[in-house]
């Protein structure tokens, strides 16, 4: 088998930029995810990746693929991937680069691991998935939208308020504010508003292949100094936490137009007691968390892509023993880092 790795930043997707005005934590997530995902695969399987020169990693024995910036890196990925068995998709959903990304693969032959259009297009504008999860009701944040303004009463029982891009990757575009109507003068049709809730940050991170879908076990998400910006993980939860995460983002995966496929990762927030727990966001696609979830369980989690492992998942450590950061260092029980 031969699986070709699309990491959008590391992949050419900045190729035309200076590497320094690319955000380190951007860099850091996207090498970080690649170097984890290539070395689970290459277990099984050969791997093709395209990659940035500029970036140096070190991918073991994948076949790079080098990019060039004067080409576009669309057709550069559909070229590189041609001849492999199977595609599996980093990208942003910003500007539809994930669901583009998808759509020309698959239309030059490739059997792209990843949701239906239906599902990337809901799960890339926070606004759909909004409505879709409020819908069918599944707790989530009310919201205000320049198009939808049918929660404004309900947010302006709020403190804090969050504005945040519909179509946005990660959480370094997110902005906060202390007042509705300073949040509300500066949205726009890209932007979605909604409140500042409380509570416990968790990530529940779904592979779904084309027989199984296989819920991981739920992990918390770090924020630097009260603010959106990820900085890396801990876990897993304790068993209680467990089964209200995993039941709340099994309510949102079937809540969303069918298909789902890949690596999917359901943010949540979890309260003082369940009634108060909500889904934040659905990224339908690998997400940092990765990193940390192959040292806590048993087995290879990209294998579980194409059905080569299957049954439930088994942690092999205690709750909260495993930390890691955003840019791919992982510790156990405040350990060696792998």
């Amino acid at each position: 088998m031969r699986v070709f790795v699309g990491e959008f930043t590391c992949g050419g997707g900045m190729s035309q930029e200076s590497i320094g005005s690319i955000p380190k934590g951007i860099r850091d997530e996207g090498s970080a995810m690649l170097r984890s995902l290539v070395a689970d695969l290459l277990h099984f399987a050969e791997v093709t990746v395209p990659i940035d020169s500029r970036f140096g990693l070190d991918l073991g024995d994948a076949d790079l693929v080098l990019m060039h910036p004067e080409a576009t890196m669309f057709g550069q990925w559909v070229s590189a991937a041609r001849d492999c068995d199977a595609a599996i998709l980093v990208a942003p959903e910003n500007d539809g680069i994930l669901a583009k990304s998808a759509a020309m693969l698959r239309a030059a032959g490739v059997d792209v691991v990843a949701g239906s259009g239906d599902f990337l297009r809901t799960a890339s504008d926070k606004l759909q998935t909004a409505k879709v999860l409020l819908r069918s009701g599944v707790a989530h944040p009310r919201y205000v939208a320049l198009s939808d303004t049918r929660y404004e009463s309900e947010m302006q029982c709020h403190d804090r308020f969050v504005l945040k891009p519909r179509d946005g990757c990660g959480t370094h575009e997110i902005r906060i504010f202390d007042s509705y109507e300073e949040a509300k003068s500066e949205l726009t049709n890209e932007l979605l508003l909604q409140p500042w809730l409380s509570g416990r940050a968790v990530s529940v991170s779904l592979v779904a292949s084309g027989q199984h879908q296989t819920f991981l076990p739920a992990v918390s998400q770090e924020f630097s100094d009260d603010s959106c910006h990820y900085v890396g993980g801990r876990g897993p939860l304790d068993d209680d936490s467990q089964s209200r995460a995993a039941l709340l983002a099994c309510r949102a995966i079937a809540a969303m137009p069918p298909t789902v496929r890949g690596f999917v990762g359901v943010d949540l927030l979890l309260g003082d007691c369940a009634s108060e727990d909500c889904v934040i966001e659905i990224n339908p696609r690998l997400t940092t968390s990765y990193v940390g979830l192959r040292q806590i369980i048993h087995g290879n989690l990209a294998a579980r892509l194409f059905d080569l492992e299957t049954g439930p998942v088994s942690c092999e450590v205690e709750a909260d023993s495993v930390h890691w950061t955003a840019d791919g260092q992982v510790w156990v029980n405040s350990g060696t880092g792998f």
